[in-house]
């Protein structure tokens, strides 16, 4: 087993210093907190770190690891969990992954550090397998927004493939037979899942589906900025565009509306997720409903009850999407 001495030397610093980076007791340079932290994680050390810290835990706090935080759709998650941590007296604590590997497993490994024995965790770019490592050693860690057949009752996911089959077919039943797909450009199940919704929807309608119809873009609202003008570059007439995101969908709209390209008249665009802003844009947006509140609400209660020790039957961890009909979908001008 690890000391403290030998991750000390892996990291470069004197075990004081790793001390204060697992107590969190004094400032520790970023740069050297994440060598200790990635020293930690070679050595599967921070289970240790947690013994040190038991003194902290009182079962009274539940972490946090969210996305990007000036995400709309993250604040919705951040929400719901404190929905019932208010309720149930807990204390919150919440930390950001970022959509990156590292910044995740540091995250992790911050909440664990600080106490947190009940987390909830949307991560969207750690492997399974080290996802699997930290949930065997945290047994009230709960995964929202990925399924992972391995911790399936510890799992709170959407059914992405069913909503992007349910948005792209709506286009369709508009008449709508070219369709472009906006996905985003980062490896994460969510995108694999939505475009095979797309796919299968277009197949459906025996719509044959040329590789230049899907546009991958960061998944912000100056990426749906850059898709609109790919887009209009292809010299193709799309009649009609599903989004990954709703702030894709914003991002293309404003575009659309510099360019004089009328919606939906000219082009049909349906959002996903169903943020505060999308009923706000011009046209208001017709979008996938992501209950993303009532996925964290079920998923900080999860994770409560398994810090006790209760061992409940899985329960609607799967969640289904809506689609919400506003203004941004019409009729192809090309339908007969």
């Amino acid at each position: 087993m690890a000391t403290m001495k030998d991750v000390a030397r892996r990291a470069g610093v004197s075990a004081a210093t790793v001390s204060r980076v697992i107590n969190n007791t004094a400032f520790v340079e970023p740069v050297t907190r994440e060598r200790v932290e990635k020293a930690m994680r070679e050595f599967n050390y921070h289970r240790n770190a947690a013994a040190l810290a038991l003194a902290k835990r009182s079962g009274n706090m539940l972490g946090l690891l969210t996305g990007n935080l000036d995400d709309p759709f993250f604040s919705r998650l951040a929400r719901g969990v404190e929905d019932v941590t208010r309720k149930e007296g807990v204390r919150l604590m919440v930390c950001s992954g970022g959509h990156q590997a590292e910044l995740e497993k540091s995250g992790l490994d911050f909440l664990i550090n600080q106490g947190c024995e009940a987390i909830v965790a949307h991560v969207t770019r750690m492997n399974e397998a080290d996802i699997l490592r930290y949930a065997a050693h945290t047994p009230a860690l709960v995964v929202v927004n990925r399924y992972l057949p391995a911790i399936a009752n510890r799992c709170i996911w959407l059914d992405n493939v069913s909503a992007a089959q349910a948005a792209t077919t709506m286009l369709i039943n508009n008449g709508h037979r070219k369709i472009a797909c906006i996905t985003a450009d980062l490896p994460i199940d969510d995108k694999k899942h939505r475009l095979e919704g797309y796919r299968m929807a277009m197949a459906g309608a025996s719509i044959h589906v040329p590789s230049t119809w899907i546009i991958s873009v960061p998944f912000n609202e100056e990426g749906g900025e850059r898709a609109a003008e790919k887009l209009l570059a292809s010299g193709q007439h799309f009649t009609a565009v599903a989004t990954f995101n709703d702030v894709i969908a914003a991002g293309m709209i404003r575009t659309f509306h510099q360019k004089q390209i009328r919606m939906p008249d000219d082009i049909s665009i349906i959002g996903f997720d169903d943020i505060a802003l999308a009923k706000y844009l011009h046209p208001s947006l017709t979008t996938v409903h992501y209950p993303v509140e009532k996925m964290a609400r079920r998923a900080a209660r999860l994770a409560l009850q398994l810090n006790t020790g209760m061992n409940t039957a899985p329960q609607n961890n799967r969640y289904t999407a809506e689609i919400i009909l506003r203004d941004s979908v019409a009729p192809s001008q090309t339908m007969t």
